[in-house]
């Protein structure tokens, strides 16, 4: 009798810890919801200022979100990141050395980028006749999309991570545009860092936008998206990619905080 009244009061125990985890898991799973709406709302925002453009119109912009989520917006112009498929083999040498800190194996990695673009040049000296696929056309391109890296050997997981924050397919540049590199990017590749100023995006062009959301109760949700202004579709924008972005490098020691005054648009 008394076992089975411990036992039923270990059940009920169990039962009530049940019921209390799967509500604190259902407000965590709300608030990263929440955290990840208004990162997609913040890069919206930042469309829609593009292409309506105020004498103010600058970008890094830190605001605060109908919600009370603190958000810092970042608009980087393709131009300034490294076109892995224009990229000169000397241009990714010290991008990739730079960006692994290891020399030999940044050289590796370009070399590796190289030959992955190789498959263009093979097929056009050829006698055979490639087969004209959607699949195949998007082969003999080179990369088609940044995110193909994780094919090129010596490339991990945390390297791609980060090099998917300064390269491109889009800007068609053997190396990227000075002015437009941010700070970072311009100490990986031996330049000086400068000090990152505010920008405003030129039209038409290629730009990612980075919206760090972080929410009232500390969590952070990072958002991006590949867009083209002045696209050849005749449309104003064409969102290329949704991405969501990672904690990098200095930024994932020193979050958005205080409360900014500004909002980021009035209901």
């Amino acid at each position: 009798m008394i076992w089975g009244l411990g036992l039923l009061t270990l059940l009920g125990a169990a039962v009530i810890v049940g019921a209390r985890y799967r509500a604190r898991s259902a407000l965590a799973d709300g608030l990263v919801l929440s955290s990840a709406a208004a990162a997609e709302s913040a890069v919206n925002l930042a469309i829609a200022t593009i292409l309506s453009p105020t004498q103010n119109t600058s970008f890094p912009k830190r605001c605060r979100m109908p919600g009370g989520e603190q958000a810092e917006i970042v608009v980087e112009e393709e131009v300034g990141k490294i076109d892995i498929n224009a990229a000169n083999l000397a241009t990714l040498e010290r991008f990739f050395a730079g960006l692994a800190q290891d020399k030999p194996l940044g050289s590796k990695i370009a070399q590796n980028v190289v030959n992955f673009r190789k498959p263009l040049q093979r097929r056009e000296n050829s006698n055979q006749t490639a087969p004209t696929n959607a699949a195949n056309e998007i082969k003999i391109s080179g990369f088609s999309t940044i995110l193909e890296l994780d094919q090129v050997e010596g490339i991990s997981p945390a390297l791609l991570r980060s090099a998917i924050r300064y390269t491109t397919t889009l800007s068609g540049r053997v190396e990227p545009a000075p002015e437009a590199m941010t700070p970072t990017l311009r100490l990986l590749m031996g330049l000086d860092p400068g000090r990152g100023e505010r920008r405003r995006p030129t039209l038409p062009g290629h730009f990612t936008i980075r919206a760090d959301v972080r929410a009232t109760d500390g969590s952070r949700y990072i958002r991006e998206a590949l867009v083209s202004f002045g696209a050849s579709s005749g449309l104003p924008y064409t969102i290329r990619e949704w991405r969501r972005g990672d904690i990098v490098g200095s930024s994932a020691n020193s979050p958005p905080t205080g409360d900014p005054a500004q909002a980021c648009f009035k209901l």
